[in-house]
């Protein structure tokens, strides 16, 4: 008969038996999202008389409830190194104990926060809506308009070069074709698994993917050139190892391209890059091209360019105030 199940012995009585004999190999994979790595190494079970192949996943767990209050005083950190700090937004690094060369938890602030900022953060449901022109026109439009360019105050900041100015890792002042490339609020710059660059455009006209035409080719294009290579010079990063797209319907009002974490195509954890929000930048640029050929070759030239024929499907959450008038008018 076989052996019954869990009657087996344990290879190790516990983790410190096991640790105390692992021999660290290679990084197997890591999930800087989830916070998780597998590390591959050799172990000795207690009754064995040689090492073997031992796989080790380390995770970080959850929070305590309870345990969020009594993280907000500085008691709880041993050391705090600030990151950047840009109008509303800052972002820290905190270490629960001394020695360790990465941070235990990275801490970003919004104050003042909003309610749009507050419904943002709130657990809420969402629902798949779809944008056609005229509902941009009639109702996403005139919403885009209302909001003041105070709530940006952070992004023209990085543009004038009055905050993060040291953070920049490129920066092209042309009106029309430039652009500045700089660390994501998100990423703590040290973890390079986690890698997360943002672009923001000179050119302040161009507020979402509706606005662009086919005139903006050239400061597509520019992006992507230019981006790889200060990847390749300064993170030794080859081209096809990077991920660049733009969502729709954005965060703020500002065209913007994100390379999010982790810049390697094995990452899939970010929430950021899921269908209908996230549309690749070579998928943008390969839409305009095919647009400016077809006008270029003899034909008709549309009355209106792609992006303002197309139609967005994407999700919204119930709490965004944008569905709010979708529903209104009857489009979600």
């Amino acid at each position: 008969m076989g052996t019954a199940a869990g009657s087996s012995t344990p290879t190790f009585s516990s983790a410190q038996a096991l640790l105390a004999t692992f021999e660290f190999e290679r990084l197997l994979s890591e999930d800087p999202r989830a916070l998780s790595v597998y590390i591959l190494g050799t172990a000795q079970p207690e009754q064995a008389p040689v090492k073997v192949p031992c796989i080790l996943k380390l995770e970080k767990t959850p929070y305590a409830p309870g345990e969020a209050q009594a993280l907000t005083s500085p008691d709880a950190w041993s050391k705090i190194e600030t990151v950047t700090a840009n109008d509303i937004y800052s972002t820290s690094l905190a270490w629960f104990a001394a020695g360790r060369s990465t941070a235990d938890v990275q801490i970003s602030s919004i104050c003042p926060a909003t309610e749009k900022h507050i419904k943002k953060y709130s657990v809420q449901v969402s629902r798949l809506v779809r944008e056609t022109p005229e509902v941009y026109e009639r109702v996403v439009k005139p919403y885009v308009d209302s909001i003041s360019p105070s709530s940006i105050s952070w992004v023209y900041n990085i543009l004038d070069g009055t905050a993060e100015a040291e953070n920049v890792l490129h920066r092209d002042d042309n009106p029309e074709t430039g652009f500045v490339l700089t660390p994501d609020l998100k990423w703590d710059q040290k973890t390079m698994s986690a890698l997360y660059l943002l672009v923001l455009t000179q050119d302040r006209s161009i507020r979402s993917l509706r606005d662009l035409r086919a005139r903006h080719l050239p400061l597509l294009r520019n992006i992507r050139t230019e981006c790889e290579r200060v990847a390749r010079e300064k993170y030794g990063l080859d081209a096809g190892e990077l991920r660049f797209f733009v969502h729709y319907q954005p965060t703020y009002y500002h065209f913007h391209v994100h390379v999010p974490p982790q810049v390697h195509l094995s990452y899939v954890s970010f929430s950021g890059i899921t269908v209908g929000q996230a549309h690749l930048l070579d998928d943008v640029i390969d839409a305009l091209e095919l647009e400016l050929e077809a006008t270029q070759a003899g034909g008709p030239t549309p009355l209106q360019s792609w992006f303002e024929r197309k139609t967005f499907t994407y999700s919204l959450g119930v709490q965004h105030p944008l569905y709010a008038l979708l529903t209104a008018g009857g489009s979600a």
